[in-house]
């Protein structure tokens, strides 16, 4: 989570003085806001390790106070007081909340509580893949769509449960767009690393395979190669440059 504060007397589209970071992750995102010209935001990280990789990346920045705080704590609740903050920004970050739920009550209540410490006039900013990116945009996830039905309805929120999500939060979905291209996505066209087992195992996608659907996606990816047509096909299946990949929503409280 990124949370900003902006300079006293400024709107919530100038993002110039402070902010927050739910799921930080590693500071990437942290890190392109600060040098886009918020002055100060505040991270927040369940992870540890996470947590202390964006520490390290973002450590100037933390000794010039640009990074007020970088928290661990798990969401919800979101551990600040009221109206401390002009934008939270999620990333990637709520549909790690209720696995195997599709009523997201963990989100729904971190949501809630994101209105909770918002300034009157505040942002909230969600980025997420929807489940209809996974099923027919990514190319690899079209290799076994059992995979991917599971890995959607494990994991991945619709686009009508957002709408569900927000109103039942009490937030309204003012703007909503896609992003083009798969660069958000490291090694997303590292078309061998489906081959190696080591080099799936970090992606959550790949822990709803059984081994069966591993060896039959490795086989399929296998026989592609050997007819040379294992390139072709990943261009034929990849819709990420003209649909897009990550769906940023822009919130607010109703």
């Amino acid at each position: 989570m990124i949370l900003v504060k902006l300079r006293e007397g400024q709107g919530s589209h100038q993002l110039q003085q402070f902010g927050n970071n739910a799921g930080c992750g590693t500071g990437n995102y942290a890190k392109a806001f600060v040098d886009m010209g918020v002055g100060q935001i505040t991270i927040l990280d369940a992870s540890t390790g996470m947590l202390e990789k964006a520490k390290s990346k973002l450590a100037d920045y933390m000794a010039r106070g640009v990074v007020k705080e970088a928290i661990e704590a798990k969401m919800p609740p979101i551990p600040f007081p009221d109206e401390s903050f002009d934008a939270v920004v999620f990333n990637l970050v709520l549909n790690h909340l209720d696995i195997d739920n599709p009523a997201f009550p963990n989100s729904v209540k971190t949501l809630k509580e994101s209105v909770r410490i918002l300034r009157p006039d505040g942002l909230i900013i969600i980025s997420t893949v929807l489940t209809t990116t996974v099923s027919r945009i990514q190319w690899f996830s079209q290799l076994n769509m059992e995979i991917t039905n599971r890995y959607n309805a494990s994991v991945m929120p619709s686009l009508e449960q957002f709408e569900q999500m927000f109103e039942d939060a009490g937030i309204k979905c003012i703007q909503k767009i896609n992003t083009l291209g798969a660069d958000i996505i490291k090694n997303y066209y590292n078309l061998d690393d489906i081959l190696d087992e080591s080099l799936r195992a970090p992606r959550p996608y790949w822990t709803f395979a059984t081994k069966e659907e591993v060896a039959d996606v490795v086989q399929k990816v296998k026989a592609l190669k050997a007819k040379g047509e294992y390139e072709k096909w990943v261009k034929e299946h990849d819709l990420t440059s003209t649909t897009g990949v990550v769906t940023i929503f822009f919130c607010k409280p109703n």
